[in-house]
């Protein structure tokens, strides 16, 4: 616990120098058709958190038998904090995130479980899904506060799901409580009227890590993996629909767009703060309590999955119709 206090008050102090080094180097976004602010803003500040995530993860309690997963958060944010800069090309970038799914079980799943993934069929479901929860996650961090509320609502309710619940988990609390306990300082920034955000330097590797706690969930318990799966439903549906819908109308998934429901809502109701307080609300008594309900198994777990899916699709049904 004293490590996780200490995390918190490093990150504090690491994002509040970068807001002030950030626009020296020309870490600063500048409005454009996709965005939903209208002044230049800080962006790459997630770069702190996921530096103390790695020296967590380096220093105090290695995930796995090696740090590969260090080395891959550490790259990923180097490529996130060269797109915030340069503006990379989508294509070497999507290959890495996939890369990195491929590895990933080699770095951090027992002997006996990496056997079930020799085959090309699971290394590409692997990748791909890892890929996914990248590129999703990097596509929600469009609104101030929204992409910090989901990174701290997985992290903070699959924590206490795996520290206190029925199945003994250790492993993915500790990765949960070093994610919260990095990421929490970051909401004072990134709350609306936002001062910065994470950026792809934070997006894609949190991202990234977000997928980890979802293949140590699943590694650890099938009823975990759910859990995961349900903290995770706001955005994985919103992200689905929309690159269906646009790939449906012909448009190219992988240009910036303001398409999202959450951007629609933002659009209509003019701030983002209503619409990141009812993500929070959704996930505090809708999405958690069926998480937990998950683990428990009380209820088959297709009805729970289908369950918490329901608020988030009737979300994006009324931003699809209000435009």
């Amino acid at each position: 616990m004293l490590a996780l206090g200490l995390m918190s008050l490093v990150s504090a102090a690491g994002l509040w120098m970068f807001s002030r080094l950030a626009p020296r180097i020309g870490l600063v976004d500048q409005p454009n058709h996709r965005s939903l602010h209208e002044e230049p803003k800080v962006v790459g500040a997630g770069v702190v958190p996921v530096l103390l995530i790695a020296g967590y993860l380096f220093f105090i309690t290695p995930l796995g038998s090696h740090n590969g997963v260090v080395w891959l958060l550490m790259g990923l944010s180097l490529i996130g904090l060269s797109d915030d800069r340069w503006n990379l090309p989508s294509a070497p970038r999507f290959l890495s995130y996939l890369v990195a799914g491929i590895v990933l079980p080699w770095l951090i799943l027992p002997i006996e479980q990496q056997i079930s993934v020799m085959s090309l069929m699971w290394l590409l479901v692997l990748g791909v899904s890892v890929a996914w929860c990248i590129n999703l996650f990097n596509f929600m961090d469009g609104a101030d506060g929204l992409a910090t509320v989901q990174l701290m609502s997985v992290s903070l309710g699959l924590g206490l799901i795996a520290t206190f619940g029925p199945i003994d988990a250790d492993e993915l609390a500790r990765c949960c409580g070093a994610l919260f306990a990095s990421s929490l300082p970051l909401i004072v920034f990134n709350w609306p009227p936002a001062k910065l955000f994470m950026g792809d330097a934070g997006a894609i590797p949190l991202g990234f890590f977000l997928a980890v706690l979802g293949v140590l969930a699943g590694s650890a318990a099938t009823s975990l993996g759910i859990a995961w799966c349900i903290l995770m439903m706001p955005f994985l549906i919103d992200t689905g629909v929309t690159l269906c819908w646009r790939v449906l109308s012909g448009d190219a998934p992988q240009l910036a767009h303001r398409d999202h429901a959450y951007q629609r809502l933002v659009l209509r109701i003019g701030s983002p703060l209503p619409v990141t307080l009812g993500l929070l609300a959704m996930q505090t008594a809708w999405q958690f309590p069926l998480a937990v309900t998950a683990v428990n198994n009380l209820l088959f777990p297709p009805v729970l999955v289908f369950l918490s899916a329901i608020p988030t699709v009737l979300v994006v049904v009324y931003a699809r119709s209000t435009q």
